[in-house]
């Protein structure tokens, strides 16, 4: 199918030929349709599971990026995914402060977006992601991003940390999460920069993400607590410090 390129047009009085250069992650062959989000949401699961039976390291945010990325690559659907720092789309007018340096091959994608984008990118309702209403709408690949406790309170409502929806019954919620060591805080974090280390890039040996873990959340009373299945950690009602959102899948199809 044709995928619409925006870019900006010469003055009118220059007349020499300009040659415009698309980065190709992956190519676009269809639109999100349905069908496909349906998809999506189905093999979320299995997904999760590969990429932790993998043992391979993601920050939180990350581990949401690669799930929906290696969809999305592998059956030719668009992402467009928004921060602070730019729009990253799999097909792209070419730009060398962003694009150089990162192969045009799915990985490259993933890899790219993952040095900036963070958790509270996912708040970005209406760009990047659509929010629900209450856990009754929760859906296999929802994300569900956690703002509203100490320390996000101390953000703002900002959120610091979020976690990917595999399963959803009446009574309980499953998800899987990517997580980040101490690399990140102060003053590792200053060294690092110093020493010119990255712990935002999953492509150096600085980078701060954890192999994947799992959860759940139980409904008890009128509170869902929640249950790190690999640390053991525990909270009351946590699910109430949570916001919940969907990838804005027809947001991509722009």
């Amino acid at each position: 199918m044709d995928e619409m390129i925006w870019a900006f047009l010469t003055k009118k009085e220059d007349q020499t030929p300009h040659t415009c250069k698309l980065k190709v992650y992956w190519k676009t062959t269809k639109q999100w349709t349905d069908s496909d989000i349906r998809a999506y949401q189905a093999q979320v699961p299995q997904l999760a599971q590969n990429l932790k039976a993998s043992g391979r390291k993601f920050t939180c945010e990350d581990f949401a990026l690669e799930l929906l990325c290696d969809f999305a690559s592998s059956r030719g659907l668009p992402v467009k995914l928004m921060d602070g720092v730019g729009t990253y789309r799999n097909m792209d007018i070419y730009d060398p402060s962003c694009h150089e340096g990162h192969p045009q091959t799915p990985r490259g994608f993933i890899d790219m977006v993952m040095i900036t984008f963070g958790a509270p990118d996912i708040q970005r309702g209406g760009q990047n992601t659509v929010r629900l209403a209450g856990p009754e709408n929760l859906l296999p690949g929802d994300i569900l991003a956690i703002a509203h406790d100490l320390k996000g309170q101390s953000l703002g409502g900002v959120a610091h940390h979020i976690q990917v929806v595999t399963r959803k019954t009446g009574t309980s919620i499953d998800i899987y999460q990517g997580n980040s060591n101490s690399d990140i805080h102060w003053p590792l974090t200053w060294t690092n920069r110093v020493l010119g280390r990255n712990p935002a890039d999953p492509t150096q040996a600085a980078y701060a993400g954890t192999t994947v873990e799992t959860g759940v959340y139980t409904l008890a009373g009128s509170g869902w607590n929640y249950r790190n299945n690999d640390t053991g950690q525990t909270h009351t009602d946590y699910l109430k410090v949570c916001e919940l959102y969907r990838w804005n899948f027809r947001e991509f199809n722009r």
